[in-house]
């Protein structure tokens, strides 16, 4: 498939139900937003348009990309065209992909192993993770265990738990002693 707008490039990743559409310009200016087909999208232009395209599950924005999912049942064949000239049309509209909000995390009462886990996962886990389209979402630690969650196209992919097991939590315990496992939530 190919597709006029030379601002959009787009890769498949390791979910067969998942594509990367990447941008030349940047969509936020930092960390992902997830919206499914059922989300309140008005803090999202981009996600509002498109979600729009019937058979799109699930919408992840990056600074320099995002990530659609589609339904299971659904075929790639025209949905990758339409959601092309969606974010092609959201690109010439000059508008902000998320009306950005305020972090709602109070990152004041983190211990400091958890300090440590957040520092692997911004530096090491998360741009990993980002080249196969998705993202990680740091949920606590607790007894020793590591609670996260694998969003975008690593939410559903076929090996998200060896993602999970294999790669994050190996990392965390050989770094951090502390850590005994991970968990996804």
């Amino acid at each position: 498939m190919s597709i006029d707008d030379s601002r959009i490039r787009i890769t498949q990743t390791p979910n067969p139900d998942a594509y990367m559409f990447h941008v030349t310009e940047a969509l936020i200016s930092s960390g992902t937003h997830e919206y499914y087909a059922d989300s309140d999208t008005t803090q999202s232009p981009l996600a509002e348009l498109i979600l729009k395209n019937e058979g799109v599950e699930l919408l992840l924005i990056a600074s320099r990309f995002i990530t659609v999912r589609k339904f299971r049942e659904q075929s790639w064949d025209d949905l990758l065209e339409q959601i092309s000239n969606s974010l092609s049309q959201f690109l010439d509209s000059g508008e902000m992909a998320v009306f950005e909000q305020e972090n709602k995390e109070d990152m004041t009462e983190l211990s400091p192993v958890e300090e440590q886990i957040l520092v692997l996962l911004d530096e090491e886990i998360r741009p990993a993770i980002a080249q196969d389209g998705g993202d990680v979402v740091y949920h606590g630690f607790e007894n020793g265990i590591v609670k996260l969650e694998l969003i975008g196209a690593c939410g559903t992919c076929p090996s998200s738990t060896a993602t999970l097991k294999y790669g994050i939590q190996n990392l965390l315990m050989e770094e951090i002693p502390e850590v005994a496992g991970v968990e996804q939530v």
